[in-house]
């Protein structure tokens, strides 16, 4: 009877169009094609990986790679819209596009999962339909989140369609509009970018969001448990989250492990086998967690991980993305056809690739027990917070507020993966994470965290957190600038950035910690082997390692900023840098206490 069906047109006008019609208008094109005996969409394809496949570089052990057309996420291009009442003519055309070429194209490919554990009580049913010229990215996708395990209308949706459509700019900029969010509509559009950051990204927006509004809080960091023997004789365990910027070294140390191999290294370096001391390690996620009161739970069954720079020392890591189950994005070959993450051949905009990624299996590593969910409460807090000009390799916070303090600021140095127009500049991002959040503001999750600080200390069992210096300096070259922060011009400090033999900007001058010697103060901390004195300027807030077993005194001098500055210097970079801090935490986290925000005042 098909011949009786009337076709017409059934995109609305322009003007009446609004995310809640983009919905709409989607299922009725779905219905529409089905009902002329045309395929909307591949329902979770069995050939999916084949697909991919014939559009992979297949390497020479097994592993398959894709490149994508833009090798970062893109935060300026990106739109959240949280009332869809009054849209502008801009999203309004967008929207009609977008529905435009998916009536007009092929069978798109539909993938469910679960973000969050199943069984949790925190698990996001997720659809993601993806352009059929990119099957890659949805069997990448699939590969990272867990089975459902019945069908069911999804929580949230998102549509993936790498084309350029023609793409407005954003009304007031200069940036095309090239992603949309509609937190309240539970939905997320993605064109033009082919880079699967942005699809991961966009299922763990709407989780933080799904999170938050079951009590938790959802954070961009990674978890890991160790359990060792402390320095009185007892076992502890430890559950550890460690929160970070793309760069900063969260995939580094969340994923951290040791073993036979590496710990010779610190054998010879430290004097200190690590393995007399941990009993036990676990890998549970990388990237985004949700921490609850009396758990953490981990969003993924994979991870989608950084793979710069990567070496054998770091054997979890290592191990999974030269597994043969890898799936590689933007990733170089070595001379034998094998994954290669030197960042020696590729290039971006002419610059020698900073952004090789990789999609590997948890099971991979090699530590990962089968579980995202941690064995208890969070115990132990690390905020990657690097800098240039104030920060020690690392300090513990003991008090609550300047710890939400320091997670509102998300401070962080600017990387290649974030944007190539940041690099190597001093950045302010809420939690972390602040393009993650939607729905409601980054001042609720550090409110909800601060609480459970409180919480913990009022118990007696705090949480331990601690603050480190991981890609900064201590101290780098400098020079003093004139900033306007609210209508006052006020002297900040800069560092002179000098490009490298790979074209990206790097700090000049000062030191940092080793990812090992970085390693070795985790270790020692969570023992109760490191003994401690009060800041210089915060006192018994914030303390500074004096003693870690296994590092000289000299080298924890040379550590520490105020052995290359006098106190005044010091006490000048450090006033700036709270200045500067409060005018980002007034933009990005509004509204917070007076004891958060004006927690670093001296």
């Amino acid at each position: 009877m098909r011949g009786k069906i009337r076709l017409g047109k059934v995109i609305p006008d322009v003007d009446s169009m609004d995310g809640k019609k983009f919905l709409e208008t989607f299922e009725k094109i779905m219905e529409l094609k089905a009902s002329v005996g045309l395929t909307p969409y591949l329902d979770n394809p069995k050939d999916l990986l084949y697909r991919a496949s014939l559009y992979a570089v297949k390497y020479s052990n097994g592993s398959l790679g894709w490149a994508s057309n833009i090798w970062s996420r893109s935060p300026r291009n990106t739109v959240v819209v949280d009332d869809d009442s009054n849209l502008p003519y801009e999203y309004r055309i967008f929207l009609v596009r977008v529905l435009e070429h998916i009536l007009a194209q092929g069978p798109l490919i539909k993938v469910d999962r679960y973000v969050g554990k199943p069984g949790s009580g925190l698990e996001m049913y997720t659809t993601v339909y993806v352009d059929p010229q990119f099957p890659d990215i949805a069997y990448r996708w699939g590969q990272l989140y867990f089975p459902v395990d019945e069908r069911r209308d999804p929580d949230v949706r998102i549509f993936v369609v790498p084309h350029y459509l023609g793409n407005p700019k954003i009304p007031g900029t200069d940036n095309m509009l090239m992603i949309m969010r509609f937190p309240n509509l539970n939905f997320t559009i993605i064109t033009v970018s082919s880079y699967m950051g942005e699809v991961k990204k966009s299922s763990l927006i709407h989780w933080i969001y799904h999170v938050y509004k079951r009590g938790c809080t959802g954070e961009h960091a990674a978890l890991r448990e160790l359990t060792v023997k402390t320095v009185d004789g007892s076992v502890r365990n430890v559950v550890m989250a460690i929160w970070g910027l793309t760069g900063s070294g969260k995939s580094t140390h969340g994923l951290y492990v040791w073993n036979i191999n590496n710990s010779l290294k610190y054998i010879e370096e430290f004097g200190v086998n690590p393995l007399d001391y941990v009993v036990d390690q676990k890998i549970l996620n990388d990237d985004i967690i949700a921490i609850c009161r009396d758990r953490v739970v981990g969003s993924e069954n994979g991870c989608w991980t950084k793979t710069e720079d990567l070496t054998p020392d770091q054997i979890a890591m290592y191990r999974a993305a030269i597994s043969m189950y890898a799936l590689h994005e933007n990733t170089e070959f070595d001379e034998e056809g094998n994954p290669s993450f030197k960042g020696e051949v590729y290039q971006y905009f002419g610059v020698m690739n900073r952004n090789a990624r990789s999609v590997v299996r948890l099971k991979d590593t090699g530590y990962f027990k089968g579980d995202v969910v941690s064995s208890g409460p969070l115990t132990t807090a690390i905020f990657l917070s690097p800098g240039y000009f104030t920060d020690y390799a690392w300090v513990k916070i003991t008090d609550p507020a300047y710890a939400a303090y320091v997670l509102a600021c998300g401070r962080t140095i600017g990387h290649p993966a974030q944007s190539k127009d940041v690099v190597g500049r001093v950045r302010y991002v809420a939690r972390y994470a602040q393009p993650f959040t939607v729905g409601v503001r980054d001042t609720d999750h550090v409110i909800r965290f601060y609480q459970y600080l409180l919480e913990r200390v009022e118990a007696g069992d705090p949480i331990e957190v601690y603050q480190f210096n991981t890609t900064g300096r201590i101290v780098a070259e400098y020079r003093w600038v004139v900033k306007e922060f609210d209508g006052e011009k006020v002297e900040v400090p800069e560092p002179v950035l000098v490009k490298d033999e790979a074209g990206v900007p790097k700090a000049v001058g000062g030191t940092r910690p080793s990812i090992e010697e970085t390693e070795l103060f985790i270790l020692q901390s969570v023992r109760g082997a490191v003994k401690y004195k009060p800041h210089p300027v915060y006192g018994d807030k914030v303390l500074i390692p004096v003693e870690v077993e296994g590092l000289s005194r000299e080298r924890l001098e040379e550590l520490m900023p105020t052995s290359h500055l006098s106190m005044d210097e010091f006490r000048a970079l450090l006033k700036a840098q709270v200045r500067e801090s409060k005018y980002w935490l007034d933009r990005n986290c509004p509204g917070l206490p007076p004891e958060i925000r004006n927690a670093a005042d001296f």
